[in-house]
């Protein structure tokens, strides 16, 4: 029976002995794996590792501004290592293989690895146990784990304690959406068109608004991104947006107090 990420990565931090990822360099798994890491200028990449008998060479991009990041590039790599060991394969990671819609399967088991390899479940919902959802959780659990906001966000729809939505968008077009198992409001087929008019991704988008951190969960209405029911209240909702000038992206994060 073939091994799932999920199970790769519980392997790699039982061989190990480590109990909290966020006491171990991933630089030091890379190289329990007969790997080498190296920071260098990458174009159009963030990641690339090279693998041939048996041995791995695994370059990080140097102009990745933020350290969290940088893990995370460098736990995707080593599920490559660890998942897909061919002879010779080479695979190269940008922010579109590193993101939650890449549907291809490899990059798929290699996000999942990195994921549960970083925040492992048992212990991410502990970290969510009785908390309320808001920005701040989000940034605290990026703290404890070392991991980026993006990443964490991703980690809490499959294993938070409260429902919420994302939508990710690039150039001011949805790319896909992504929900909670028990997030309860329906969704159109909103994929590759505009970000809605009243939408706080459409003020990124349209005026350049990037609110602080103080001011980051704000308040929309559920007709802003979801279809409204027969029966159904246009409520309040909060939108949180993380933005990534870098590419010009968007992800919304959806929520109901």
């Amino acid at each position: 029976m073939a091994v799932t990420p999920k199970q790769a990565a519980i392997s790699v931090l039982s061989e190990c002995g480590i109990v909290d990822p966020a006491e171990i360099s991933i630089e030091d798994l890379i190289a329990f794996h007969d790997g080498i890491v190296q920071e260098v200028s990458l174009t159009n990449c963030d990641g690339r590792v090279v693998m041939k008998n048996g041995r791995a060479i695994v370059s990080v991009n140097a102009d990745i501004e933020f350290p969290y990041k940088k893990r995370f590039v460098l736990a995707h790599e080593l599920g490559h290592m660890v998942l897909h060991r061919q002879k010779e394969a080479t695979f190269s990671d940008d922010y579109e293989t590193l993101e939650a819609y890449k549907r291809g399967p490899q990059e798929t088991e290699a996000n999942a690895f990195a994921a549960e390899l970083l925040m492992p479940e048992v212990l991410f919902k502990e970290e969510c146990y009785k908390k309320v959802f808001s920005p701040d959780l989000v940034r605290v659990i990026s703290e404890r784990f070392q991991t980026s906001i993006t990443s964490t966000v991703y980690r809490f729809i499959d294993f938070g304690n409260h429902p919420i939505c994302v939508f990710y968008s690039k150039d001011g077009k949805i790319k896909y959406w992504r929900k909670s198992e028990d997030f309860r409001y329906r969704i159109s087929d909103r994929n590759k068109l505009e970000v809605p008019s009243d939408s706080v991704a459409n003020e990124y988008y349209k005026a350049g608004r990037i609110y602080s951190s103080r001011d980051s969960a704000q308040v929309i209405y559920k007709s802003t991104w979801f279809e409204l029911g027969k029966y159904d209240r246009d409520t309040e909702m909060f939108e949180y947006c993380i933005i990534t000038k870098q590419y010009n992206t968007v992800l919304s994060v959806i929520w109901e107090r």
